[in-house]
């Protein structure tokens, strides 16, 4: 059985696949910056997933309006969405802090900030897919209406992220 995939791992993953993207080469000073940067955005990554990793294992309520259930691998998908919706933008907020904190310009330094945006909804999204099955006792594998949730809960979280992103 493989091992879990660590935040750290996907934040590799994601600056991996930035590297063909052209990023620009920093001067030595430049680098310095970017490192001290890069560091307090990780602190701040560590903290938002421990913190949901202490509650990864409650069922998050749907909030549903209507008062029809759904089912628990959705509502478990609804509760990331709402993690997901406070914490993607507390994490381009510490970013648009530091740079402030610095007086950086942020476009410089935007592939840190997406680099570990993109990594915190690939933990997300691997959270539903790990923990998701769980709540419901029913299931032993990921059915179509699960991985409905699981694409709609990516295509959101993206979409957030992409949002938040562009706000810098």
């Amino acid at each position: 059985m493989p091992e879990q995939a660590t935040i750290i791992d996907f934040i590799s993953a994601s600056l991996h696949g930035m590297e063909t993207s052209g990023r620009t080469i920093l001067s030595p000073a430049e680098q310095k910056v970017s490192d001290e940067l890069a560091q307090n955005l990780d602190c701040e990554l560590d903290i938002m997933v421990r913190e949901l990793e202490r509650v990864a294992s409650c069922q998050q309520d749907t909030g549903d309006d209507e008062g029809d259930p759904v089912p628990p691998f959705e509502a478990f998908c609804i509760g990331l969405r709402r993690i997901g919706d406070n914490l993607l933008p507390h994490l381009v907020q510490a970013f648009r802090d530091e740079c402030a904190k610095r007086a950086l310009p942020q476009g410089a330094f935007l592939w840190l900030i997406r680099a570990r945006a993109d990594a915190f909804v690939a933990y997300l999204l691997q959270i539903a897919q790990v923990h998701g099955l769980a709540f419901d006792d029913t299931l032993t594998k990921m059915g179509k209406a699960e991985q409905i949730a699981l694409a709609n809960l990516g295509a959101y979280l993206r979409a957030l992220m992409q949002k938040e992103i562009e706000s810098l």
